[in-house]
């Protein structure tokens, strides 16, 4: 009897035949391990949606006079056939520029009127004042006609600035012809040009939608001058087209 008794108590307080060791541990692992690997996906499209994001240009925002912002580069509806967007084609922002520049440039004292008054009206109006009272304070008509000033300009290069829109550097010769005692003679600077643009809607007083918003130049020395002194003409610009 005592052994039937004993018998049936190691049953009741015996272990489970299927009984784990340590399974809630293990259960709390593979939870773990469950969620380690579905988060793995998420990273990687975070990863990639960073890479996306970095590679993407800058926005650059123009405010119109009018007051309306537009951002330049970035394509909106009906931008791709509106004829009155402009400054998105890069042959005609180049032929503008060097249109500019070979009406500004080229000159003599019979044309430089002229001349002066069509490079002048493709300015901004800010740039404009500047540039003219510039000329006022110089007395740069003056002298011209007092030298008998002839300007003839060589374009021999023009790339766009990287970074930068509708802004470029453009290397040229501008051979200066002047009287100075009774005697002619010619200076030839070689010069670098910054021209940077700005774009407007076309309408029938700028067919072009463009403006020049900033204009300088810089002597060029050294080797470098040498090798655009010695390079031929872009285009044929010279005073040939000017006059």
């Amino acid at each position: 009897m005592t052994s039937k008794v004993t018998a049936t108590e190691e049953l009741i307080t015996g272990k489970p035949k299927y009984y784990e060791v340590d399974g809630a541990l293990k259960a709390n692992a593979n939870r773990a391990w469950l969620l380690a690997f579905l988060t793995v996906p998420i990273a990687l499209l975070a990863i990639g949606f960073a890479i996306f994001v970095r590679l993407q240009p800058p926005t650059v925002i123009r405010i119109g006079s009018n007051g309306e912002a537009v951002v330049l580069g970035r394509a909106t509806k009906g931008a791709a056939t509106d004829p009155a967007a402009a400054g998105t084609d890069q042959f005609l922002n180049e032929a503008f520029v060097k249109r500019f520049l070979g009406t500004y440039l080229n000159y003599s004292p019979a044309n430089v009127d002229d001349h002066w008054a069509s490079s002048l009206n493709m300015m901004t109006r800010n740039l404009r004042g500047y540039t003219m009272k510039a000329m006022a304070d110089d007395n740069t008509r003056g002298k011209i006609d007092d030298g008998q000033i002839e300007s003839v300009f060589h374009l021999r290069e023009i790339d766009p600035v990287p970074g930068e829109p509708l802004t470029y550097l453009v290397y040229g010769v501008k051979d200066v012809h002047h009287l100075s005692n009774g005697t002619e003679t010619t200076d030839h600077f070689v010069n670098e040009y910054r021209v940077r643009l700005i774009a407007d809607r076309r309408s029938d007083v700028n067919p072009d939608g463009l403006w020049i918003a900033e204009y300088s130049e810089r002597p060029i020395d050294d080797e470098r001058r040498d090798r655009i002194l010695a390079e031929p003409d872009t285009d044929g610009m010279s005073n040939s087209e000017g006059q």
